[in-house]
Order: C-alpha cells, then structure tokens, then sequence
C-alpha cells in the first residue's frame, strides 16, 4: 500500500520534511508518492537576486541531504576562505540541487487555497487524496497592517522605477530596508572603497536616489552581528548558563540568567544598570551612526552584550517559551521583539555599507523616528514583512475559519503539537511562520534549534510504517517455515526452551532439509540426470541432519576426521560421503580409505599420499582430483589443480587408486560459471577414460542458492540505501557507519530446483549439459549445505538490558555473542524476531543489538533495528533460518561462555538435545 502526502510549501522547511520522509520511508520499506505543491513566485531565494543581498546566519549552519553548503561550494571551486555570509542567491541554488537529489517527490506548481476532509479519510487537495498533509507556507504574500500604495522591495524589479534624484522613503529599518537600500545605491552602478579611516566610503553613481529615508516605531537600526564568542567563552559563560534559562520560572529569573551573560560579555565599562535598561527597553537611543561605528570597531557595548547573550542562549529560551511555556514569562513577546533586534542584525559588510550611506548623505536618519514618512517622500517603500502569525488570506486562516485548525489561546498563531499536528486533528500538520507564538524560532534555514520536522517525519511513519513488532534498517522480513512462524508466536515454548538450555539456543527442524534435497533431485531427474546430494556438513555440527540425509538416501561431504568419524558412527556408508578436506591428514586419509570413502584430492603431491596411504592398508582408494577451472574463464581459485596437470599426471594408473570421478569446487552462485566449469571437467574426463574408466560422476562442489527473503524489493531497497550511505548520501544506518562490503545475497532468484535446471538445459557441443552428462554416462553430485538448511533453524536470546551508549546511541543487549550468528561475511542481514513474554511497554525504540564479549565492537546485528512498541528485559529475540553456517561456523566459548545447545524440534512440539553435545 502507498502512502500519499502533501507538502504545501517547497521552501527550506518543506525541503528539510521532504528529505526526512523520504529517508524514513526508506529505511522502513514504505511506498511513499509525496506531492510538493508551490506557487512559483519570488522568495527570499531567488536566484535572480543581487549578490549583495545576503544571507543572515553563517553558512556553517546550512545544511541539506545532499551534506553542508560550505562543501557544495567548495565542490563548486568558489575561492578559499569561503565568505561567511554568503549571497541569498547561492543559498537559492543550493536548495534547488537539494531537491533535484530527492527521488520520487512530484512538484505541483499551484497556490493551494485550502485542505479539506475526505469522505473517505485522510485530506483533499483539488480532489486529490492524501494520507498525510504538511503545510510549510512560509511568508504571507500580503497583510492587513501592509501599505496598500507602496512599494514592495521584492523582486528588486519592483525598484527599477524609483527616479533617480528622487526621495525614497522606506518604512521599516531592518533587514528588508537594507536590502532596498543597496539596491538603490550599489544596484545602480554605486561603489564602496574603503577610506583612510578603516570605515567603508560610498561612491555615488549620480542615478540613486537623493535621500533614502527610513522611519520606524522604534527610532532604531539594527544592531552589527557581533563575532561568535570564543571557545573559552562559551564554555565559561554560556554553559555554566544553559541549566539556568532551563530552570527560569519567572520573567525576572530568565532577565537575571540573560543579564549576568550580557555583562560578562560586554566590555568592562559596562554597567549592570545599563545591560538591565537595555533589557527592559528603557535605554537610550543615540546616534545610530556612532552605533553602527561602535558594532563595526568590535566593542562590545550593553546592547551587544544583550544580543550576544539571546543569541547563545536562543536554543534553551527556544525550549522553555515553546507550546505555550511563554505564557510564564510576562512581557516574553516584547522582550524578544527587542533582543531579536540586537542579535540577528546583518553581518558586519552590509553594516559597514549601511554606515557609509549614511555618512554620504544618501541615508538620511532625521525621520528615523517619526514613525511616519517625511512629506516630501515621492515614494515609499514598505519593508515591513508580514508578521510571523496566522493572516487573511493565507491558507490556515481558511483552515482555521474552516474549523479545520485553531489558534492557540492568547496567540494569533496555530495551535499545534510538538509533532506538528494540528490541535484536534490527525493527518494533517502546520511548520514555520503561522506557529511562531507557539513554536519559537522558525529560523527557515536552521536544523538545530527544532526537532519538529523529524518527530513529524517519524510520527508519520509509525503510524503508516512496517506493522511488526521489530524490523531492521531497512526491513528485510525473514521467510519462514510453518514451525519458525508457530515457535515466534509462542512466548511459552520459547522461554522454556532458554530455561531448560540457556541463551543462547539454536532450535533445529529437519523436515525443510528433505523438502530441499528432494527439489535438486527432482530438477535432475526431469532433465534425465542422475543426481546426488551430498549433504556439506560444515553448514552444521548438528548430527540430526546426518540422521536425515541418511535416512533419505543422501550423501554427505565431510571435512574434517571429527565430521567424518562421526557420520560414519551414525550409520552413513562410506560410499555416500566425499571427502574434501583442505587439510587432511594421514589418520584422516586412512579412515576414509577404510571405509571407501570419496577422496577429494586437491594436489598431485596429495593424490601421491593417498595412494601410499592406501598402500599401506591394503586397499584401493576412491579419488575424485579437484580440478582449478582455467583462470581466463572463471575467478582464480586455491583449490585444486589445471586440468592439464591432472592430465598429465593421471596418464598413466596410479597405484592403489581408482579415479571414480571429478570435483570441481566454486565460489558464488553463478549458473553460468557451472555450466563452464562442467563443460571443463567433462573434457578432462574425455581425456582420462581410455586410462580410468572407473570415472562415474562429476562432483560439483560449492554454493546452491536458496533464498532468506521473499521479498526482491526489499532486497533492492537495502543495497540502494547502502550505496547511498557509503556515498555520504543518506545518513548511516549501520553501527559506526560499517559498509558493510561482504555479505551474503541474501534475496537470490532463480533457486535450488529451478537454478539446477537453468544449468542442465544449458548448451554443450553436444546439445546440452544433462545430454552431455548422460551421454556420457556420468552423474551429477551436488554439495549442498546452506541451501539445504533452509529453514531448518532458528537461534533463540534472552534480551538482558536496554541502555545507551555513552552518546545517546540506544543499545539492547542479548544473551549471545557475535560468533554465535555469523558466517565470515560481515552481517546477518534478516530482521530478527521479537518474542514477547510481557506486555509492550509502548513507545518507539531504535537501537543496536550488542552481545556478550567485553569489546566495544560486540554488536550481534550491525544494522539499526526498530521496535515500534519497544522492548524489556526478558523478552526474547529470535534470529531466524541461521542453520546454514550462521550457528556454527565461527562460533567460539570465549570468556568461558558455554557454547549454544542445539536442540532438534518437532512438529509436535517435542524438544531434545542433539547428541553431537552429548
């Protein structure tokens, strides 16, 4: 099913919820079809803007999927040291590359005038449906307190009929006049130089206007953006400061944290009485210019104290004054109205251009604080921006006139959560502007200040993600046989089975293994080939699959004398095993040789030392020399020897051996490479039949494929992320970003039975491989391992602790240790299992598995799991269909840890040791 949602708004903010539901939804394996509505019309990011209208906050923080701003334009070759604040223009770019590298989001290029109620759920837009909409408008186009005969500064067009020698006046003195200012000055061929005082002095071009007039309520300009404290005076002033804005309950607590770090801030002829005028409102204004000379000279004056002060501590008066925590505070809304004014001011190069307008004549401040343009003005300029609050004409005033939304009480602002969600709604959410008297700080470029955007992404999510009790990064949801399904849902059964044999436990179930073998040799006999099985029994120790080959007519390939020697305990006949040790000892060779038992030779020199060895007991050996496939026609490999050394040395007989066959052994899966590989060894056995007509089979050593996920898209989905993340592209959802370079295909198709026919119905010379093998007269043996444990196991841990790492990262730790569920490839890649033995908690859960071993590295699963409804100690979790190699391959007793029991399980119910831990 598809999840729908709407974006109304492709700003910075809509860009940041964009990027995190789409992240969400594919760590989680959610079809997700996001529609991204925005009326394209000049914003504060267009890239027709003037290079000298400025971003306001450093570059440093900006930030987007595709990583930092600062290295996008490094990328780009912009000159060193990269200006700390950049052009609006190039921020503009870089957020349009941002959303150029968002895959799967369609932009609708239309004003969305309002969201309504579906009949069937969830919200329309223009008839469209979605499951979940966000609405991200930004600034309003227009308000009521606006001019309605003045000028607007944006788009810079708006100016390009200013007269030149005319009277310009200009209602506000922030931000938005600066830029209309320089527009009207460095915008028409003026120049700043920079004069024999150090100040910049402004050249005129003759076609600016004759007065810049700029009037407010205030009678005040902008402070100059002060530099960032030290390091030394951010952990010496402002640390020690964060828990007290915390703690502050009243207005007087928080004025009295902000005062002592403005007055530690400020230089040392600063007064207390004067950082606490400038708090309360009540200091001096003064000449702005000897302001803007004082900010530019780096003195730290009261009122630079006081921003400064803000500035750092915004973070931690962000959290106390947010979702109604204002409402303690009185006066909050005025007093940050004036600090926001000393802290956010411009950076310091349109300040010094400010001031020089100001000292050539062009900006004039005589109407500063009139609060009313000068008579003579012959156009005004309104550069007073629509206030951050719900407005006619905007499309939460609809919503909330629609009943759809509402204002928080006291605030001209939409009531909302701290997910976003709109009050007494679901599925339908509000960021930025509109919630500014609820939500402080709707900085458009900053991802520090809030969490708002991912809560709302992961609020989303859970509610349309995966519905399993545990899932990893991405999902990759196990194939499970009947008794693995019945066992994970039986709390009961699994907590006893840990009881009775302690965690971790691999449970064994051998009826899939008959299943398995039966699906080769039916493949083989529809093709006309006599096949053989020969169980691998490295895959597992567990001697209840030898009971099982055994018992339906099977081989088994043995490595080891322990393996060989009790296999042939358990009853095996010596002529159903091979042997294909890469080390074997004379004992091992003798005892194979006794009871006739298929030798792998790797070497001459080895074949050499089973014919002596078989000498010396006076008996014949049975040999199959593993042929090394020419390395021009296949990867090279470290076992076996060229076809053309066998040939060689198998011209003549050699004492005491009967060559019975050929062995081949290959890494990977790749039906092509086995179909060159016997066309290769039939050759070799067209050579040696005149001189060892003993030859029966070919043995074909090496992988079968077999399937742990039934899903390819998931599977598709996890190597798309990963390439993502080891490109820097996605955040990284493996423990310490691990690569993970070397794992197991865990999602393979065609498998078993029909891989083995692609193979026999391949062309030979002589017509196919099957014809060829039967012409012949030879079979065809197959070493299986992890493919015919198939879901046959399952590898049961207690869950011990949940805790974090010493950085937050949460942690779960299991009952197990990494080498209990591992082969040598770097990860399991299926999700777990999650068997509750108690109620859920409740609440979303995310962490690593770690294990037993005191090492910082004992992660069981290196992928993030998800647990929706979390997780306690005592729960169990099951990592499933790990027979094949995962329960034994490296498994080690470090620490003196006893090592996993395995314990053989029926469909009844029955559990029983298996005897190879007897």
């Amino acid at each position: 099913m598809t999840l729908t949602v709407a974006i109304v708004g492709g700003g910075p903010r809509g860009l940041w919820a964009a990027e995190e539901l789409t992240r969400l939804a594919r760590e989680r394996g959610v079809d997700l079809a996001l529609d991204v509505y925005d009326d394209v019309r000049p914003g504060p990011y267009d890239g027709d803007q003037p290079d000298y209208w400025l971003v306001n906050v450093r570059s440093a923080i900006i930030r987007s999927g595709i990583g930092t701003f600062d290295d996008w334009r490094a990328a780009r070759g912009e000159a060193q040291p990269l200006a700390q604040f950049p052009p609006r223009r190039l921020v503009g770019e870089f957020l349009r590359d941002s959303w150029a590298a968002l895959d799967g989001v369609h932009h609708i290029n239309a004003r969305v005038e309002s969201v309504e109620p579906g009949a069937q759920g969830g919200w329309l837009i223009d008839a469209r449906r979605y499951d979940e909409v966000l609405i991200a408008t930004g600034h309003a186009d227009d308000w009521p307190g606006a001019l309605p005969e003045a000028i607007s500064p944006y788009p810079m067009a708006n100016l390009e009929d200013i007269v030149a020698g005319s009277t310009v006046a200009v209602r506000g003195a922030s931000l938005t006049f600066l830029d209309a200012a320089l527009a009207l000055t460095l915008g028409r061929g003026g120049r700043f130089t920079e004069g024999a005082d150090g100040f910049l002095e402004y050249v005129p071009s003759g076609q600016e206007p004759a007065a810049i007039v700029p009037y407010t309520r205030s009678g005040r300009l902008m402070e100059v953006k002060p530099d960032p404290p030290t390091a030394e005076e951010t952990a010496q002033i402002v640390a020690p400061a964060r828990p007290r804005i915390l703690a502050a309950e009243t207005t007087a607590e928080l004025l009295a944290v902000l005062g002592d770090v403005a007055l530690t801030f400020a230089d040392e002829h600063v007064t207390r009485e004067e950082i606490d005028a400038v708090l309360a409102g009540e200091d001096s204004v003064g000449p702005q210019d000897e302001m803007l000379r004082s900010g530019l000279r780096g003195e730290r004056s009261a009122r630079i104290g006081a921003g400064l002060a803000w500035r750092e501590l915004y973070p931690e008066i962000v959290e106390i004054a947010s979702y109604g925590g204002r409402l303690r505070f009185d006066g909050f809304t005025e007093l940050a109205a004036r600090l926001e004014r000393l802290a956010f001011g411009p950076p310091q190069i349109n300040s010094a251009r400010l001031l020089a307008l100001i000292e050539a004549g062009v900006v004039t401040l005589t109407h500063l604080a009139a609060g009313a343009p000068p008579e003579d003005a012959d156009t005004i300029i309104d550069a007073v921006l629509a206030p951050p609050r719900v407005l006619p004409g905007t499309l939460e005033h609809a919503l909330v006139q629609s009943g759809v939304a509402q204002l928080w009480p006291g605030t001209q602002s939409l009531a909302v959560e701290p997910d976003a969600t709109l009050v007494g709604q679901r599925h339908i959410a509000a960021v930025g502007r509109m919630t500014e008297e609820v939500v402080l700080g709707n900085d458009t470029l900053s991802r520090t200040l809030h969490d708002v955007i991912p809560t709302w992404a992961r609020r989303v999510m859970a509610e349309h993600g995966p519905d399993t009790a545990v899932h990893g990064t991405p999902p990759m949801t196990a194939r499970l046989e009947p008794w693995a399904r019945e066992l994970s849902q039986d709390p009961a059964r699994a907590r006893d089975l840990l009881e009775r044999f302690g965690s971790p436990v691999n449970v064994l179930h051998t009826a899939a293994m008959r299943r398995n073998a039966a699906e080769l040799v039916d493949a083989g006999t529809a093709a006309g080939v006599d096949l053989r099985v020969f169980y691998a029994r490295k895959a597992n120790k567990a001697l209840a699959f030898v009971d099982t080959a055994r018992d339906a007519g099977h081989g088994v390939d043995v490595a080891s004398h322990r393996e060989l020697a009790q296999t042939l305990e358990a009853g095996m006949p010596g002529e159903r095993l091979i042997l294909s040790a890469a080390i074997k000892p004379d004992e091992l060779l003798r005892l194979a040789v006794d009871n006739g038992v298929a030798i792998s030779a790797d070497t001459v020199a080895e074949l050499h030392r089973i014919s002596s060895v078989a000498g010396e007991a006076g008996r014949r050996a049975r040999v199959a020399p593993r042929l090394a496939p020419d390395p021009r026609s296949l990867p090279p490999t470290r076992f076996g020897e060229l076809s053309g050394v066998w040939a060689e040395a198998l011209a003549e007989t050699v004492d005491d051996v009967d060559v019975v066959g050929v062995h081949v052994h290959l890494h990977g899966y790749g039906a092509d490479d086995r179909v060159t590989a016997l066309t290769e060894a039939m050759g070799l056995i067209d050579g040696l039949r005149p001189t060892h007509e003993t030859i029966e089979f070919i043995d074909l050593g090496g992988g079968v494929p077999m399937s742990y996920l039934d899903d390819a898209q998931q599977w598709r989905r996890y190597q798309d992320l990963r390439a993502d993340m080891v490109a820097g592209r996605t955040e990284p959802f493996t423990w310490k970003a691990d690569p993970l370079n070397n794992t197991y295909p865990f999602h393979q198709a065609p498998v078993r039975g029909e891989w083995l026919g692609q193979i026999l119905h391949a062309e030979h010379p002589d017509g196919t491989i099957a014809s060829a093998l039967t012409k012949r007269g030879l079979r065809l043996h197959l070493e299986p391992g992890r493919s015919l444990l198939d879901g046959c196991g399952m590898t049961l841990m207690d869950v011990a602790f949940l805790k974090q790492r010493s950085d937050g990262v949460p942690l779960i730790g299991v009952a197990v240790n990494r080498t209990q569920v591992r082969t040598t490839s770097d990860d399991y890649l299926v999700d777990p299992l999650l068997i509750r033995t108690q109620p859920a908690p409740g609440g979303e859960y995310e962490g690593y598995l770690v294990g037993a071993y005191c090492i910082e590295d004992e992660v069981i699963l290196r992928r993030r799991m998800r647990f929706p409804q979390s997780l306690a100690p005592g729960d169990v979790i099951a990592v499933p269909n790990t027979a094949g190699y995962f329960m034994h391959i490296l498994e080690s007793a470090s620490h003196q840890i006893p090592l996993a029991a395995n314990v053989v399980v029926d469909d009844e119910g029955n559990a029983e040791q298996d005897r190879i831990d007897k």
